[in-house]
């Protein structure tokens, strides 16, 4: 009897083919489930990651832009304009006249203090000088030069200059107008031009490039953007921005931007790119009316 029942144990060892296939069907089902689970959520951080990148792409050069279009001079600043290019006269250092030079070979202008890595990046392309009636003239033609001045010529037509940290002395040619006396507000710019056009690091989009135009420096500052994303216009007091720039663009007063920005790729399981519109306005400072 022992023995019948010993057999009979050793005989139940292991498991039937019924209980494996049971068993495997029972593993299969589970791991579907944690499958669909783990790719739905690999597309959700997907879709949030190329949103995140459509959002980075529109907000990333916003500094640089504002911190560049802001310090326009209203009636004069802005040179060309168009939905997709804007080209700029952007100051970079402001002072006052302390003097002519002795032999009239230019005028010696007290500088303000000013960043000394904007002052060494800059594409000097000219600069400007304020008359009594608060406005703006432009000297680009000659070509104009900046060279070291001599701050005893400014001590010596009784004007103090600055001499805190990266204030300085410079000559300017060829001389203001003769109209321009000592104190007059002069400005020192370079020409900016920003752009929409195709990218370089993102064949196939839009890029929104910024060129030094006296260097000829281009950076490519984001990219890619979608098509619609363009400039536009705000002329004198008008709340409203329009498409098209102004026929004289002495009446521009600000700018709006669209930087419709889109991911690279499309998200995981679609087939459209991620789009973050972004819109923001650069209204100019130093103006008149």
């Amino acid at each position: 009897m022992r023995e019948r029942v010993r057999t009979v144990t050793r005989a139940r060892r292991g498991l039937s083919v019924m209980e494996l296939i049971v068993g495997m069907v029972i593993l299969g089902i589970i791991g579907m489930a944690i499958t669909r689970v783990l790719v739905s959520q690999a597309r959700y951080f997907d879709h949030q990651k190329t949103a995140n990148l459509a959002r980075s792409v529109s907000r990333g050069p916003l500094n640089r832009v504002v911190s560049d279009l802001r310090m326009v001079e209203a009636q004069g600043g802005i040179v060309a304009a168009s939905n997709s290019s804007i080209l700029a006269r952007v100051p970079f250092a402001i002072g006052v006249v302390c003097a002519m030079a002795p032999d009239s070979s230019g005028t010696h202008v007290s500088l303000l203090p000013v960043d000394s890595a904007m002052y060494a990046t800059a594409g000097f392309s000219g600069y400007a000088w304020r008359d009594g009636q608060g406005i703006y003239a432009y000297v680009e033609s000659g070509p104009p030069s900046i060279t070291a001045g001599d701050p005893n010529i400014c001590t010596g037509a009784n004007v103090q200059t600055l001499t805190a940290s990266n204030a300085k002395v410079i000559k300017i040619s060829p001389r203001l107008d003769t109209r321009a006396s000592v104190g007059t507000a002069v400005l020192l710019f370079q020409r900016l031009q920003y752009q929409f056009k195709t990218s370089t690091s993102v064949p196939g989009s839009l890029g929104l490039f910024r060129t030094v135009v006296a260097s000829g420096l281009e950076e490519e500052l984001s990219a890619p953007f979608n098509n619609d994303a363009k400039f536009r216009f705000f002329i004198k007091n008008d709340k409203n921005s329009q498409g098209s720039a102004p026929a004289s663009l002495g009446t521009l007063r600000g700018i709006l931007l669209e930087l419709n920005g889109e991911s690279e790729y499309a998200p995981s399981g679609g087939s459209a790119k991620q789009r973050a519109n972004f819109r923001t306005a650069v209204f100019f400072k130093n103006r008149l009316d």
